[in-house]
């Protein structure tokens, strides 16, 4: 993977939080590649076809049946499958735009997608604000792959990264636009995940996170049979979070939260 020189100034080790080098070599261009190194806790992370990958063997754990059934075929069969999905919202683009129009994106900005899937989001925002900066990460190997040919073939530039949504490879208030859309209702940790979102976000940063409704779960479950209830996670935004809401959209088969990181470091944990 070719990396920006900047893009090292922003990473870190997932696990302990502390710098990484580069154990390669750069281009002409200045660009860097290589296994990335922790200093501190030695870990090494490998430098893949068109990405980092944080994860190495570390396989997808599934929580159970419907899990296992859903993020493989979304892997194979991700923007086909999504579109039909979206019939029973009005649409992929409407349900699309129902989410990212409540990103708050400007010129210059920085944006942080935790679980990018195809990419199809960043094909979406391009345009809508100059020289955005696009990150993402995944834990599927297969979506990786997928999301990469997609901005190859749309010509985007995006710097992609297999890794964990609650162990993000990113240092403490470096993304000026964090957000998820989608298959949160699957993760274990939920909150740790939420407050990863956080950590990595500037003071002021407006958050987006969306997922399915449990009437849209119950759908699933024609094909899965009975799963949890589905609960949006807005009681695990800590309290010191500002200006949290939580809407139905998508007709009824999703939710919406949005809060605010507060701007004032005292306001802080």
């Amino acid at each position: 993977m070719s990396m920006k020189p900047e893009t090292i100034d922003i990473l870190c080790c997932p696990q302990c939080k502390n710098d990484l080098a580069f154990a390669g070599t750069s281009d002409s261009s200045g660009n860097s590649g290589g296994t990335l190194l922790c200093r501190s806790c030695g870990k090494e992370f490998a430098d893949t076809e068109g990405y980092h990958d944080f994860l190495g063997d570390t396989g997808l754990k599934y929580s159970g049946k419907r899990e296992k059934i859903v993020r493989t075929l979304y892997a194979k069969v991700y923007t086909p499958v999504n579109n039909f999905l979206f019939l029973f919202c009005g649409g992929a683009g409407n349900a699309r735009r129902e989410v990212m129009s409540r990103l708050e994106l400007k010129d210059n900005y920085s944006v942080l997608e935790t679980g990018m899937g195809a990419g199809e989001n960043y094909l979406w925002m391009k345009g809508k604000a100059k020289n955005l900066r696009f990150y993402g990460i995944d834990i599927q190997k297969q979506m990786m792959e997928h999301c990469l040919e997609n901005i190859r073939k749309w010509g985007i530039q995006a710097e992609l990264f297999r890794a964990d949504a609650t162990d993000l490879p990113f240092k403490n208030e470096k993304f000026d636009v964090v957000f998820h859309l989608g298959a949160i209702n699957l993760f274990p940790d939920k909150r740790k995940a939420i407050e990863e979102m956080i950590r990595v976000a500037r003071p002021g940063t407006r958050i987006v996170i969306a997922d399915e409704t449990d009437k849209a779960a119950r759908l699933f479950n024609v094909f899965t049979g009975a799963n949890d209830k589905v609960t949006p996670p807005i009681d695990l935004v800590p309290g010191n979070m500002v200006n949290k809401t939580l809407e139905i959209i998508w007709r009824g088969y999703g939710y919406l939260i949005t809060f605010t990181k507060p701007a004032n470091p005292a306001n802080f944990k």
